[in-house]
């Protein structure tokens, strides 16, 4: 091992090693799982470059100012900056750049002000998804600007420095517009991530890249079956920052890779490997809410949607020509929905009748070869320079401002499934209605309970983020993956905006609900798995 390796590890003394089931080390070119290269590319073809964001064009770093932005949901052209399929997108043009879904840059206490203007064929709007802000800027769905219509946000960062994102948010039409290409990414920087950067000699666009992942179909088009209203719209192929079957010419090194899942409905068990099948840790820095307070080796991670993953992988001891592979690695993706007479007779309210197929089947169908749970390869390196590096990951990334639970009252919530309509507590959205009720400035602790005949769902909550406390009663496969005597996953450390909640678990979180913003204050809070959402799977939070 070389003093460079050496010191890397040096550096992370006492942390713990992401658990990891019994056997998962093994070449997963066994047991139905990856072989070790000749998987990365279908026959014949020979992949694509990575695409890597910009300072325009594509997802390009647009640094956001006191000016206001106009961003225009809009229809796209052929053959324009967007990758081949998405045919939606929010188009900016700013200081004499243009850009399709720009990654905002802000840092916090700015000013944002942000006019959307609607050039499709169908209300919209858009949410930005892990702010803390005032209902009028949440775009959660209450007020929408129809089609010709404009909606002008202004608000004030409140966030600490993160990774978070933007999408729309229009009550039954989200899951469409996202899938057509509506979406960006949202970055925030503080003193935090300038030091991290600093330290390890990041920067933005070479040596720190974001990997955006959405599977797709390949139609472009998006139209739903009884199946994937059901268990989500899978896609049969995944682009990563809109690239099929990429591949990333990388030097010896430290990366940073900031992970988006902006799927629909599926979720990844992401890890590295190299071209023999052997496992390469990662180091976990972040999630949803920013930097942890301390890194952490991981074997693997789950992702699901709308989640973030802030990683650090360590190419330092590698040589030229050495392959690394990201997959996603097979699971049992515990889409119980069928376990019980209950759930199947509930098939003839959507309208099937005693004669209906099996939806995992018709989903099966319409979704490809590529299940939920099954292997792909996401993400090819290839070594192509040795550089000399000598860095060292900080032992402290953060001090997150923690919440105290000693006197929070805790609110009951179940996931399941009734009348062919997933719910919260028994319920579905209806517009206006607010069921969830919260004093303004109190904790609250939310035990969100999963029936063992559901199916995962990744549950987010508008306008605040959240600790995880515990997770019990967890399915076998994650249980092993806990770090803590909470059952808790490396993923769920530091602060969260979206959490999965797998079928027979429960996941208690806290929450402090002090709002800096006057009068009644409306959020949702809702599966993310976009075709539920629409679906109904969602309820009304209100602040007085």
């Amino acid at each position: 091992m070389s003093a460079t390796r050496r010191d890397f590890l040096k550096t992370l003394g006492g942390v713990a090693l992401c658990a990891l089931p019994r056997g998962a080390r093994a070449d997963h070119s066994a047991g139905g799982g990856l072989s070790p290269q000749n998987d990365w590319c279908s026959a014949g073809d020979r992949g694509q470059r990575l695409f890597v964001p910009g300072d325009r064009g594509f997802l390009g770093r647009l640094v956001l100012d006191e000016e206001t932005l106009t961003l225009r949901a809009a229809v796209l052209k052929p053959g324009g900056a967007a990758p081949r399929g998405l045919t939606q997108a929010y188009v900016a043009r700013f200081r004499g750049r243009e850009y399709v879904n720009p990654t905002l840059v802000l840092h916090p206490g700015q000013r944002v002000r942000v006019e959307l203007v609607n050039a499709i064929g169908e209300a919209t709007i858009v949410h930005w998804h892990g702010l803390t802000v005032d209902t009028h800027n949440d775009g959660g769905g209450t007020v929408v600007a129809a089609p010709g219509e404009h909606y002008a946000y202004d608000f004030q960062v409140k966030n600490r420095g993160a990774l978070y994102w933007y999408h729309p948010h229009p009550h039954g039409l989200t899951a469409g517009q996202a899938y057509r290409g509506m979406f960006g990414l949202l970055e925030i920087a503080d003193a935090d991530e300038e030091k991290l950067r600093a330290a390890l000699d990041l920067t933005p666009g070479k040596s720190e890249i974001p990997l955006v992942l959405q599977d797709r179909r390949a139609r472009t088009a998006y139209a739903t079956t009884d199946a994937d209203r059901m268990h989500g719209f899978l896609g049969n192929s995944v682009l990563v920052n809109g690239s099929r079957c990429p591949y990333l010419d990388v030097s010896t090194r430290v990366y940073r890779f900031r992970v988006l899942n902006a799927s629909n409905a599926r979720t990844y068990r992401l890890g590295w490997r190299t071209g023999s099948g052997k496992v390469v840790p990662f180091t976990l820095i972040g999630n949803d809410g920013g930097l942890l307070p301390a890194p952490r080796i991981c074997d693997e991670a789950f992702l699901a949607t709308a989640e973030r993953l802030d990683l650090l992988l360590d190419l330092s001891d590698l040589s030229v020509g050495d392959t690394l592979f990201l997959d996603t690695r097979p699971f049992d993706p515990m889409h119980m929905e069928m376990a019980s007479g209950a759930v199947a007779i509930d098939h003839a309210a959507m309208g099937h009748g005693a004669a209906a197929s099996d939806p995992r089947a018709e989903h099966a169908a319409h979704g490809g070869s590529f299940a939920e749970g099954a292997a792909r390869v996401l993400l090819q390196l290839r070594v192509r320079k040795k550089v000399a590096y000598v860095a060292k990951v900080p032992a402290q990334l953060s001090s997150p401002a923690r919440v105290d639970a000693s006197h929070a009252s805790e609110r009951p919530l179940r996931l399941g499934f009734a009348k062919g309509r997933w719910r919260i507590n028994d319920r579905v959205f209806a517009m206006g209605e607010t069921p969830i009720e919260v004093a303004r400035d109190s904790v609250e602790t939310w035990l969100i309970r999963n029936y063992f005949n559901s199916m995962p769902h990744a549950m987010h909550l508008h306008g605040f983020n959240f600790e995880v406390l515990e997770r019990q009663t967890s399915p076998d496969p994650i249980a092993a993956l806990k770090v803590d005597d909470r059952g808790r996953l490396a993923t769920d450390l530091g602060r969260k905006d979206t959490v999965l909640v797998w079928p027979g678990e429960s996941v208690k979180i806290v929450l402090d609900f002090a709002c800096p913003f006057p009068g009644a204050q409306t959020y949702m809070f809702h599966c993310h798995n976009l075709e539920h959402e629409d679906g109904g799977m969602m309820l009304g939070v209100k602040l007085s």
